[in-house]
């Protein structure tokens, strides 16, 4: 019988350090991720506020075509502009091109 203090599982030491280095492979590449989603994010967002602040001023403007024509640049500078980052983003990152538009910290 056994005393209670004993483990369930015995592992050996190469066995161990192997799940460690895992580990921190796991962790590392985790930090990746965060950061470059991070990156993405604020990009997209800083896209997105230029594309209002372009309609904003075509809101302000005088000039009837003009005013269009810039109102159109802003909608789709706000709203095309951070889907396509991130779809082209994701697309070439699966088809392994490096990310050389988010460059790594």
């Amino acid at each position: 019988m056994r005393s209670p203090n004993q483990p369930l599982l015995v592992l050996g030491e190469a066995r161990i350090q192997d799940e460690l280095r895992r580990a921190a492979t796991v962790a590392a590449d985790f930090a990746a991720y965060q950061r470059r989603n991070r990156r993405l994010v604020i990009i997209c967002l800083d896209d997105f506020v230029v594309g209002l602040a372009i309609i904003t001023l075509s809101i302000h403007m005088a000039v009837g075509d003009w005013a269009r024509v810039v109102f159109y640049l802003g909608l789709i500078r706000a709203l095309c502009v951070p889907m396509w980052t991130v779809i082209l983003t994701l697309w070439l990152e699966d088809n392994g091109w490096p990310s050389r538009c988010l460059p790594s910290a």
